[in-house]
């Protein structure tokens, strides 16, 4: 499976999503009503590790998603933080950010997961357990 997700915490304060090898629009689509329903499973803000460290390649038609990338609504303030993101992957992060400033707000690009652990709590001021 090219997009493999699960809770990385055990009280489901985040979502890890680790990308492997060739992954496409449909298993961003797959993703995105899975972590849905996972998120509308808490009642919390949840933050999301998008590890694209195994990744090889990155759809073309990747934008094509912004539409269906909208968190459920009693989620907001959650993080999207995306570990080794290709050029194309960012261009495309910022594209959508110009796109819907409010939804995307939250997006960050780091290099490491020690550093999207450290980003999630830098912002919420606390480890995350």
């Amino acid at each position: 499976m090219p997009v493999a997700m699960d809770w990385d915490t055990p009280e489901r304060k985040i979502i890890r999503v680790t990308f492997i090898g060739e992954w496409s629009v449909d298993d961003i689509h797959r993703m995105l009503t899975k972590r849905n329903s996972m998120m509308e499973c808490v009642n919390h803000p949840v933050h999301q590790i998008l590890d694209m460290t195994a990744s090889t390649s990155s759809p073309s038609n990747l934008l094509s998603v912004t539409s269906r990338a909208e968190l459920p609504a009693n989620k907001t303030g959650s993080l999207v933080v995306v570990v080794n993101a290709s050029n194309y992957v960012k261009s495309v992060a910022k594209i959508m950010k110009r796109l819907s400033p409010r939804l995307f707000e939250g997006i960050y690009a780091v290099d490491s997961l020690e550093e999207a652990y450290a980003k999630i709590a830098e912002e919420f001021g606390q480890p995350v357990s």
